[in-house]
């Protein structure tokens, strides 16, 4: 595929026909109304279509339409509208539902696919691509070439100015998708603040078999299928409550892929004459990838298929259960039917309807399935074959007497695990392993999503590991013993964990000492002070205590040492304490919040994301699982966790944040070891160590920079960077002038500078700081000479800054910049004997950043300097060809600065266009044809300044550009007339924007 942009946009074009879409050229499409940004008569017909009431009611459906605002409110109604229609109410009061979309069978509908309509607004805009389902546009498309200002980033930008030009359109669009050919994203519109948005890629064309193609291609493939873009818009993109905001929510890849694997698994498989029926499925999907979501989308699709289910959330936690009732209650559109609060309850709710269970959505906790409590419950199970279960952190708590109350309740029910972590091992005598409990025979799981899966979409970041020798580690086979007892304690009773307990509770006070958690506590303090709080990022920290008394402990020092706000604990308090430490804390608390203990323990939780304070979290069990925090960095890890709770627990700090390249454990433990056999365990293999790029220890970063950095000089060859001579420098300009060394030297330069940027780091890489400087400086050349039109791509100048940030602060580099110089015809003449190369792209991207920024497009000559451009760097010299072409690009600018000096901007870009337009002619043709031009109908109004150019409008500046071509040229060639008109309203269309 080109990466011309005019014929990837065919090429997409082509494609979205062959995925179902219908293209419409501009011309063939209805012209839209003033301000109403949908195809009236489509709609309307496709209205018609799909529902059977007088059209009186179907013009109020379209009423209600148009009255919304462009605002996250319109948006929130429209999406409200596609999803359940619009109600309205005929003559005899009756209410009468108007449906846009029709689901059950989806190519009843209109899917359109059109190119640089044109759109009124503030200011008139041509957007690449745009798609209207039955009339209403619906997705937004921007395309852009990777040597033609070809960022995503700019892509990005670019729809965020049509967002505030053309904000009319933005009240029915759900879906932007930005693009360069070959990579892509998309993400949810919602009017929200530049650089807020929720950009992803989509790397499935599930259900489609899957084809070797780029990026983006299976991105459409994904998406653009109309079964999948209907669902996608119905079923997967929601309205959420966050905090006291709404958002706009959009399923990611990974949770489409498996909520259609839970759905069809389920549709397939409710025939009660099936002799081996699947009805079970593993979600293994790491932390952070939406888990809860799934399951979210999951219920709200079988609420609507199968309105007599009983869809049960399955939690093992209390805190658990919290934080799924808040996703669920949160969605629009999702109505949670009851959180299960006792065994009554859960009682009632299987007995309902003669055994056959309540229809609705309940979340209930494992606990309450606890044979004691629950012995009446098992002999009146269930036998309905509607009752579906997603059981949240599968791994945990399905493998004893409580799992099997759970499933002799509902020995017919579909049961799905969800867990980021599944447990295959012998513990104890007991065999515990989620594969089993949860996949049919030969099946290992229904759909993954790995740790190294997340990092590489951008879902996590690595996280770095730092074992701290603050106190004596403790022999590995002692904390190998407390894994063993602490793993067997899970599902017990009080008594049972009370004489485990003892056994590990020699171990437990070794870090609980009043000498190791002062230890401890001082180098938290330090570190916080020094290398957290310091960099006003807004990030965090949790510090791990061994056991409740020890989060006292900690608290009662950090108080001393950091201000008190700083910290607070978040863990559970029995109303009979045993231990004094606890009460006397309990009661403290209580009287300083004025609230119960648990509610200030939530509330902490909530301002931990939202409020400055608190910083620190001091935990021990609670929020290890399930906690999900942006905000949370840092973790001090001071109490022995092993295999899948440590995977969990340091889990946690690898949500990404601004200025977060990395989640960061210290470790006061020395856990490195069953870490990395942890890691070869979920993520690894025979071949592939699991720890590497997924965490990286503090043994690891140095060797790490320095492999880095040896593989960064070793792009460049024997280039010597010690040499600052301009000619040693045009020598670098045209090594980083090939875009396959140059993006390989931009991803390794940004790693390097993020392992720099890691808290402590410094200390140790200082020795190798002198080799980085000299690849700062290439950075600086690279960014302010290279990147054609994109010095301001949002990612790459905002790494450019950090990496001067750092440098000037840490290392006292200045990086070069562009600085200010005139091209001029001096500087021509000396690159016309130089044939200086860093100077030629200089000019070239100069000049581009130049003409992109015009308020009037001029296509035209843009088109010259990329094709200089791309010339350049294939020659890597200025021959006379390019030094040629530099000249004449220099002669047209300056034309243009003399046009607009005597005749205006918009006389000058209308100049412009049609010079590009008719070619090689003199001043004698030129002049007349313009003057001609500039006073018939149409021309006359765009050249007045006029913002809406209707249809009718469009036919007027046709006739007249034909007119004023025979007047010149006069009339007999037909073709040539024909030809030369096209062109001149194309380029007409290009620089005004209509």
């Amino acid at each position: 595929m080109s990466f011309d942009e005019a014929s990837s946009e065919k090429w997409i074009i082509e494609k979205l026909q062959e995925l179902g879409w219908t293209y419409n050229t501009p011309e063939e499409l209805e012209d839209m109304e003033d301000n109403k940004y949908f195809l009236r008569e489509t709609l309307l017909n496709s209205l018609r279509k799909m529902n059977s009431i007088p059209d009186s009611l179907i013009s109020d459906a379209v009423s209600k339409l148009e009255e919304l605002t462009p605002s996250k409110d319109g948006n929130s109604k429209f999406l409200n509208f596609l999803k359940n229609g619009i109600n309205v109410i005929d003559e005899h009061r009756q209410i009468h539902t108007v449906r846009l979309i029709a689901q059950s069978n989806k190519y009843n509908n209109s899917f359109i696919v059109t190119n640089q309509l044109s759109i009124h607004g503030k200011s008139n805009k041509r957007p690449d691509i745009l798609l209207f389902v039955n009339g209403i546009p619906v997705v937004i498309m921007e395309n852009k070439n990777p040597y033609n200002a070809g960022s995503i980033d700019e892509a990005y930008n670019q729809i965020k100015g049509y967002e505030e030009s053309i904000e009319g359109l933005f009240t029915y669009l759900q879906i932007a998708v930005i693009n360069n050919g070959i990579n892509g994203e998309l993400f949810p519109l919602f009017f929200n603040e530049k650089g807020k948005d929720t950009r992803a890629k989509w790397k499935t064309s599930y259900p489609m078999e899957s084809k070797q193609g780029s990026e983006f291609e299976t991105l459409l493939n994904g998406v653009f299928n109309i079964d999948n873009f209907v669902k996608l818009l119905l079923n997967y993109t929601h309205i959420r409550k966050k905090g006291d905001r709404n958002e706009k929510i959009l399923a990611r890849y990974m949770q489409f892929r498996a909520t259609e694997k839970i759905l069809n698994r389920i549709h397939n498989n409710m025939d009660k004459n099936l002799k081996e029926p699947k009805k079970t499925g593993l979600i293994w999907h790491w932390q952070g990838s939406g888990k809860t979501l799934i399951m979210a989308y999951t219920a709200y699709q079988l609420r609507k298929t199968l309105p007599d289910a009983t869809i049960l959330i399955v939690v093992d936690r209390k805190d658990l259960d919290n934080q799924a009732l808040s996703s669920f209650s949160d969605i629009q559109g999702l109505e949670l039917t009851k959180d299960i609060k006792n065994t009554t309850e859960l009682g009632d709710l299987i007995a309902y309807n003669n055994g056959n269970a309540m229809p609705g959505i309940f979340i209930v906790t494992i606990q309450k399935f606890s044979p004691e409590n629950f012995k009446s419950i098992v002999k009146d199970s269930t036998l309905n074959n509607n009752v579906i279960c997603l059981v949240d952190e599968s791994h945990r708590t399905q493998y004893g007497l409580m799992a099997g109350t759970f499933r002799n309740a509902f020995p017919d029910a579909f049961v799905f695990g969800f867990t980021g972590t599944p447990i295959r091992k012998k513990s104890g005598g007991n065999i515990r392993n989620t594969f089993e409990e949860f996949c049919p025979p030969g099946e290992v799981y229904l759909d993954r999503y790995t740790m190294k899966d997340a990092q590489e979409d951008g879902f996590t970041v690595p996280i770095a590991y730092e074992y701290n020798a603050a106190i004596p580690a403790v022999k590995d086979h002692i904390i190998n013993e407390a894994l063993e007892l602490d793993e067997e304690a899970e599902g017990l009773t009080e008594n049972e964990k009370d004489l485990l307990n003892r056994k590990i509770r020699v171990i437990k006070e070794l870090y609980k000492t009043d000498a190791n958690v002062d230890t401890i506590a001082r180098d938290v303090a330090n570190h916080f002070k020094n290398e957290v709080e310091n960099t006003n990022s807004g990030l965090k920290a949790m510090l791990v205590a061994v056991d409740r008394e020890a989060c006292v402990m900690y608290k009662r020092k950090l108080d001393k040492l950091l201000a008190p706000e700083t910290s607070e604990i978040v863990m559970t308090f029995g109303h009979n304490e045993s231990s004094d430490i606890i009460s006397e804390y309990r009661d403290e608390l209580q009287k300083r919040t004025g609230k119960d203990a648990k509610q200030a323990c939530k509330e902490f939780t909530e301002s931990f994301n939202i409020s400055g304070n608190p910083k620190i979290l001091i935990v021990t069990d609670m929020l290890l699982t399930g906690f999900d925090s942006p905000k949370l960095w840092v973790m001090y890890l001071a109490k022995p966790l092993f295999e899948e709770r440590l995977l969990q627990a340091i889990g946690r700090t690898d949500r990404p944040f601004r200025d977060k390249d990395y989640g960061y454990v210290i470790d006061y433990v020395y856990l490195l070891g069953t870490l990395n056999k942890t890691l070869n365990k979920y993520e690894g293999g025979p071949s592939k160590p699991g720890i590497q790029g997924i965490v990286i220890s503090r043994e690891e970063i140095e060797k790490d920079f320095i492999k880095l950095l040896d593989e960064t000089y070793a792009i460049f060859g024997n280039f010597d960077f010690s040499d600052n001579s301009h000619d040693n420098l045009n020598k670098l300009i045209k090594i980083l002038s090939n875009p396959e060394i140059s993006d390989r030297f931009e991803k390794n330069f940004r790693k390097l500078t993020a392992m720099l940027n890691l808290p402590r780091a410094k200390a140790y890489l200082t020795l190798h700081i002198d080799k980085y400087r000299q690849l700062a400086k290439a950075y600086g050349i690279y960014v302010n000479n290279l990147k054609l039109g994109a010095v301001n791509g949002e990612k790459v100048q905002e790494a450019y800054e950090r990496v001067k940030k750092i440098i000037s602060e840490n290392f006292f580099l200045d990086v070069e910049n562009r600085g200010n110089f005139t091209i001029d015809r001096d500087y021509l003449n000396t690159l016309g004997k130089t044939r200086d190369y860093g100077s030629a792209l200089r000019a070239l991207n100069t000049w581009h950043t130049e003409i992109s920024n015009r308020r009037f497009g001029y296509p035209g000559l843009l088109d010259r300097i990329v094709d200089a451009y791309q010339k350049l760097l294939n020659a890597k010299a200025v021959n006379d060809e390019i030094l040629q072409q530099i000249k004449s690009i220099k002669d047209t600018m300056d034309s243009i600065a003399e046009s607009e000096s005597t005749e205006g901007e918009t006389k000058a870009a209308f100049r412009e266009a049609i010079k590009i337009s008719l070619g090689d002619v003199n001043a004698d043709i030129l002049n007349p044809f313009c003057d001609n031009l500039a006073v018939r109908p149409g021309i006359k109004s765009l050249l007045n300044g006029e913002k809406i150019v209707r249809k009718v409008d469009r036919a007027k500046i046709q006739k007249s550009i034909r007119y004023a071509y025979i007047k010149v040229f006069g009339a007999g060639d037909l073709e040539k007339e024909k030809t030369s008109v096209g062109v001149i309203y194309k380029n007409l269309r290009d620089t005004f924007g209509f």
